[in-house]
């Protein structure tokens, strides 16, 4: 499904009578028109192509050089994901003795079509030797904006997260550092049962039944990549390698991933705070 489709807003009308609602239309080579969504008047609709000028111009204004990793386009939903990768990108930090366990920075890009997801973007890491990205709505900046005509602060923040990205480099981001510390952490808890039961129950309860045994499945498997690790950082690399490298991603899988990441992040900080 190609994001980058035309669109328009066109008025509805019930018998003759205009609706103060609006159709959010793609243009559709095979179909043609195609209804994406039902917005307000005042809705700014934002295509797609210039989220993607706009993810381009702020990365490439920053000192820290990225590359396009993932797109996601479910018809009404577009998301961008970008990784750093070089060693200036490089967030420098290790979460083991092993120098290739490194986490990296990144960025996501979101919009939509119908007011699913508002305009906007934020900060995610990237775990380098596998490429498992980690999002984070609790400890990563995390900026959007409203769909009409009073979002009129966009350079502004637009600017503020360049510098985000810089002082991520540096080393000098609060949020960054404050996961980075949690996942240095989650690699030192060993799970057991009990306590797997109760990072179920107590952090990530609203996960659905099916994704978290698929997680589980693949963190417990003795021929899997993550069974050497019975830690906290092996339950969370077996969650986001599953979520984040879908071949059919849905807009639950990206939620899922922040949730999961912030409630182990939030589990093992009650426990060593």
């Amino acid at each position: 499904m190609n994001p980058y489709q035309e669109i328009r807003k066109v008025p509805l009308d019930y018998s003759g009578i205009q609706s103060s609602a609006y159709a959010v239309q793609r243009y559709d080579e095979d179909k043609g028109w195609k209804e994406a969504g039902v917005v307000g008047q005042n809705y700014l609709l934002l295509p797609n192509q210039d989220v993607k000028d706009i993810a381009e111009d702020l990365l490439s204004s920053s000192a820290v050089n990225f590359e396009l990793d993932k797109e996601f386009f479910n018809g009404k939903s577009f998301m961008l994901a970008y990784k750093a990768v070089d060693s200036v990108a490089s967030v420098d930090y290790t979460v083991e003795d092993n120098e290739l366990d490194k986490l990296n920075l990144g960025i996501q890009f979101w919009n939509s079509y119908d007011g699913s997801k508002s305009f906007g973007f934020s900060l995610m890491l990237y775990r380098l030797i596998c490429t498992n990205g980690m999002m984070s709505k609790q400890y990563l900046q995390n900026y959007r904006f409203r769909h009409n005509p009073g979002s009129e602060d966009w350079d502004k923040q637009l600017e503020s997260m360049v510098h985000m990205i810089n002082i991520s480099q540096d080393g000098d981001n609060e949020g960054v550092n404050t996961m980075v510390k949690g996942i240095r952490q989650l690699n030192d808890f060993r799970v057991t049962s009990k306590n797997l039961g109760n990072i179920r129950h107590n952090y990530l309860k609203d996960i659905p039944t099916g994704v978290w045994g698929e997680i589980t499945d693949k963190f417990l498997d003795p021929k899997g990549k993550y069974f050497a690790e019975t830690n906290g950082w092996g339950l969370l690399n077996s969650a986001t390698d599953i979520l984040w490298h879908k071949k059919k991603p849905t807009l639950a899988s990206y939620n899922h991933n922040a949730i999961i990441t912030d409630g182990l992040l939030s589990h093992i900080n009650g426990i060593c705070a």
